[in-house]
């Protein structure tokens, strides 16, 4: 099992186009690492006029709100770093704090020296 295992979380309206699974596949594929999405849907989400995403968030675990969250598992550091490099530049960053929450100390580190290298979060 790999020790460079990353929980990127993109919240609703973070990401700068839809997180698909084939888009991952082709991602993952290029670079020799699995990438996996989960789609959590959160309770009492609702959208407002604008499409703008409200949800109640207090005294919910960060599991449980909505939020579009992709796995990066790699094989080595310099697979894991270009794949990540990709899914910055494809989507954007995911939030600073809790955006890597889930992660393994190493992939956490690499990931956060990526998004701060030109991000802008």
């Amino acid at each position: 099992m790999s020790e460079l295992i990353a929980r990127m979380r993109w919240f609703p309206k973070d990401a700068l186009l839809t997180i698909t699974e084939d888009n991952l596949k082709k991602i993952g594929q290029k670079h020799g690492v699995t990438l996996s999405l989960e789609e959590v849907k959160g309770t009492g989400t609702r959208v407002l006029p604008g499409k703008i995403v409200v949800e109640e968030t207090h005294q919910k675990t960060i599991e449980t709100t909505t939020q579009s969250i992709v796995t990066v598992e790699a094989p080595s550091e310099e697979s894991f770093r270009r794949c990540v490099r990709e899914l910055i530049d494809t989507y954007r960053a995911p939030v600073p704090i809790w955006g890597l929450y889930g992660s393994t100390p190493r992939a956490e580190l690499i990931a956060n020296e990526l998004m701060d290298q030109d991000d802008g979060w």
